[in-house]
């Protein structure tokens, strides 16, 4: 991205991030420490076989199943399950956002199907054949499926099943190996570590025998409790749903205050239905980490740290990018 457009987009942003529509998926998805219990019965999940071409990827489907979630009896989200076999012959498994069954387009994960279809493609076609990337273990399993990648997290450990969606998913899902388990740990102390710090590390540990490139997006925010489980440091993030009025410039200006309120005004906000979901930092060492660096939180989008390059960026706000480490970071 250009400076030119970086400036642009940040000019935009309190507007971009407040309009796009949309919606985070329900808090059920994980209980990050500063979610607030939404009360209500038990998650319930009931699956059944779906079609192959429901799961188009990289790699041919062996079978495909679709698992949906609901609460007090009304549904909720929808994953499907990709089982197949990669190029070598080892199988594996692909946790995948689905169309919305009634083909409603800004569904919660209808809006995921697409940014990670297109996100997949551009990857595929772009990403040198020897590429790594970096991503927390359930988009690894979707960047390799989707675009036949090599991704260095792929399979969850122990602490992952404490998440209710997980644990649905638990006799499903191979487990990782303890070498895994270990590259998993490692990552979450990445992402929650002072950024500079992060992508010195990083960029020693892979070193420069093959491009590395790291892929973050907003739904890590509802993977705080896990990325903590994992030895993460924890990260001081205000949360708050915000409603949404009739006038734009009302809520930007509401928001703005809310987040000036909690922390230094540093924010980042996603539509939800009827209401914004609205993440502010609350103190600089968070400000500072690694994943909110590379999120799209307004402080974060005014400079990029040192070390990493933006190659490319979804449309809702920029939900999902992805950034080339480079090999020997600037200082």
């Amino acid at each position: 991205m250009s400076e030119k457009a970086r400036k642009r987009l940040l000019g935009l942003l309190s507007i971009a991030l407040l309009a796009t529509g949309g919606a985070l998926l329900y808090r059920q998805w994980t209980q990050a420490p500063v979610a607030q219990a939404d009360g209500g019965g038990q998650l319930a999940v009931r699956h059944a076989p779906a079609a192959p071409t429901d799961a188009a990827g990289f790699f041919p489907a062996r079978s495909v199943e679709r698992y949906t979630f609901s609460q007090d009896g009304k549904d909720l989200f929808d994953l499907l399950l990709a089982r197949y076999q990669d190029n070598a012959g080892a199988p594996q498994t692909a946790v995948l956002f689905a169309k919305d069954a009634e083909g409603i387009a800004s569904s919660p994960t209808g809006l995921r199907h697409d940014i990670w279809r297109s996100a997949a493609d551009v990857i595929a076609r772009k990403a040198p054949e020897d590429a790594l990337f970096l991503s927390w273990w359930d988009d690894g399993q979707r960047i390799r499926y989707l675009s036949g990648k090599a991704a260095w997290l792929q399979k969850p450990a122990a602490h992952s099943f404490a998440n209710p969606v997980w644990k649905a998913l638990q006799s499903e899902l191979p487990m990782a190996s303890d070498q895994e388990a270990a590259q998993t740990v490692q990552m979450a102390r990445w992402l929650t570590m002072d950024s500079k710090t992060a992508l010195t590390e990083i960029a020693t540990h892979f070193g420069s025998s093959r491009p590395v490139f790291l892929l973050v997006n907003n739904d890590m925010l509802l993977h705080l409790a896990e990325l903590q489980a994992y030895g993460g440091e924890p990260l001081l993030l205000q949360s708050k749903n915000i409603p949404a009025g009739n006038d734009l410039h009302g809520d930007i200006a509401q928001v703005k205050r809310w987040a000036g309120e909690t922390g230094d005004g540093n924010y980042l906000a996603q539509k939800e239905g009827g209401y914004y979901r609205v993440w502010s930092t609350a103190d600089a060492k968070t400000k500072n980490t690694l994943l909110v660096r590379l999120l799209p939180f307004v402080d974060s989008l005014k400079q990029l740290p040192d070390g990493v390059s933006l190659v490319y960026q979804s449309h809702w706000g920029g939900f999902l990018s992805v950034y080339q480490i480079d090999p020997q970071p600037k200082h």
